[in-house]
């Protein structure tokens, strides 16, 4: 199992339109890390359970280690937390993200958002899609109640656990 090019270059964009300045991603047989100084992206603070075995990388034209002129020229979003401490958030069940990807108020563009804020939802209600590698991950609200927050930009990256939507419970 490995990236295919579609893939890979999907992941470099969402890295390029983030404000991360280092990926790494390993999935399958292929191994990307990205970075926006130059430098290998670093190490965990966990050790490498396996005892290291041979690196095994994504073809050669479609792994950058550090894509050009990423850190003065691309813009990054300044109103779209992106999975840091939420704060300033009202209170209420918040919808986090499954997963690393990228948020999407709609099901493709321009139709209508999901949701609004002041929006009813019910609790089986899709409230977000989480993009991540071409899979549409639909994110359910998990609560009925009214939502009061969206804390995100649409198509901003967001990582695992970032708050999504902001929902006060009701009847």
């Amino acid at each position: 199992m490995s990236l295919t090019p579609e893939d890979i270059r999907a992941l470099v964009s969402a890295f390029e339109g983030s404000d991360w300045d280092e990926m790494s991603l390993q999935y399958g047989d292929t191994r990307l890390d990205l970075s926006r100084n130059g430098r290998a992206p670093q190490a965990s603070a966990a050790p490498a359970p396996a005892p290291a075995p041979a690196p095994v990388s994504a073809p050669a034209a479609a792994t950058p280690s550090a894509p050009a002129s990423i850190d003065a020229a691309t813009p990054t979003p300044a109103a779209a937390p992106t999975g840091g401490p939420a704060t300033n958030l009202p209170d209420g069940h918040r919808v986090t993200s499954p997963s690393l990807g990228l948020f999407w108020r709609s099901p493709q563009p321009g139709a209508p958002p999901f949701v609004e804020v002041g929006q009813q939802v019910g609790p089986e209600d899709t409230v977000c899609i989480v993009e991540v590698m071409k899979l549409m991950n639909h994110v359910k609200a998990g609560v009925a109640g009214t939502v009061v927050a969206i804390n995100v930009d649409n198509g901003a990256m967001v990582e695992f656990g970032a708050p999504l939507v902001v929902i006060e419970p009701g009847e």
